[in-house]
């Protein structure tokens, strides 16, 4: 399992500033050399043969660092149209290490080139708690990345032990547009509902407020307002935010009803429903839009490995009773709400209670 955090920095020296613009603007330079040789391979290993020992020659770079950044070309040589306007130095644990001053503050030391090193200093603060506690809990990392103001995101991973999956109920997850999560609780020896919850209603009405103020907001940006630009920046990075947020604190509390219960957990794919778009209206492509599925179903998969709870995309239910709620939606027979036009119709089977692999 990966956990990426992002480690905040204290104020740099005019000479750490000087030292971090030149690697990062160097890194760059790398970067876009790499990236004009892209149209004459057809393989990361060909890119590599035919860049490596030019840009060696002219780069104060390690080797290690040049070939993380042929790696963030080939990664990104779908997306990436009039070249790289910024991007993270990645580094791994032969070109860092986290050390401790005199006074016990933590800092990165930064090897940019052979024998020529500077220190980050990390702030304490939050993330910094959030960092340690996860390391005193067993995680470790080997690679960061190192960002253009000097804030560091560390990879932490950790091994979970499989759970046994002999659970006698389980939870099913419908995610909606206007509903987050509807769960169902389900008894597999009974094959019937135990519960039905529903979670994350406020988030649905929460974007569509949003979205209306940064319309608005858009309109007058688009009429050359400084002061509407600025506010449109600040309002999607609030909602970026309170989605994100809620899409933890939704995960959490499905996986502590998971703990009650001693249930596994199943949620709903929706892998291909935005490839499929085009079969909807927009005010329909809207709604789908504005499902954080992607967001929540990271955080339950975060949430479930660390309590050793069993998850699996698509229907864990036995889908013989079909039990409608107050609004004629059928929660345990999983189906997408009719608001955004898919199919409305259960569908019936009697498969194994676990129809997946655990992710």
């Amino acid at each position: 399992m990966r956990k990426c955090i992002v480690l905040n920095n204290l104020g740099l020296t005019s000479k750490k500033s000087d030292i971090l613009d030149k690697f990062t603007s160097e890194y760059l330079r790398v970067l876009n050399l790499t990236l004009d040789k892209l149209p004459q391979v057809k393989s990361s290993n060909e890119l590599h043969h035919l860049t490596y020992s030019d840009i060696r020659r002219t780069s104060f770079l390690p080797s290690d660092i040049i070939q993380e950044a042929r790696k963030d070309v080939w990664a990104n040589r779908k997306r990436i149209r009039n070249g790289f306007k910024s991007c993270p130095v990645r580094l791994n644990k032969r070109w860092f290490k986290l050390v401790k001053t005199q006074r016990g503050n933590s800092c990165f030391r930064i090897t940019y080139s052979p024998q020529k090193s500077f220190a980050i200093p990390i702030k304490k603060d939050r993330q910094l708690q959030r960092f340690n506690s996860f390391l005193n809990d067993g995680w470790s990392f080997e690679n960061i990345s190192l960002l253009k103001d000097g804030r560091v995101s560390v990879v932490l991973e950790k091994e979970f032990p499989k759970p046994e999956i002999n659970q006698r109920y389980v939870i099913g997850i419908d995610s909606g547009s206007s509903t987050l999560a509807a769960v169902t609780i389900f008894d597999t020896e009974t094959s019937r509902v135990v519960k039905q919850l529903y979670f994350g209603k406020d988030v649905a009405e929460r974007q569509r407020r949003y979205l209306e103020r940064r319309a608005k907001l858009q309109s007058l940006a688009d009429r050359g307002s400084n002061q509407a630009r600025k506010k449109l920046a600040e309002l999607k990075h609030k909602q970026f935010n309170f989605v994100k947020t809620r899409s933890g604190q939704i995960a959490k509390e499905i996986v502590n009803l998971a703990k009650i219960y001693n249930a596994s957990i199943s949620i709903e794919k929706l892998k291909n429903l935005k490839t499929k778009k085009r079969q909807f209206n927009k005010n329909a492509n809207k709604k789908i839009n504005r499902i954080p599925y992607g967001k929540f179903k990271d955080f339950l998969k975060s949430n479930c490995e660390m309590s050793q709870t069993p998850i699996a995309v698509k229907s864990v239910l036995e889908r013989i009773q079909i039990q409608f709620s107050n609004t004629q939606v059928p929660v345990n027979g999983l189906l997408r709400p009719d608001e955004v036009g898919l199919n409305q119709v259960a569908v019936r089977h009697s498969n194994q209670p676990m129809e997946s692999h655990c992710l």
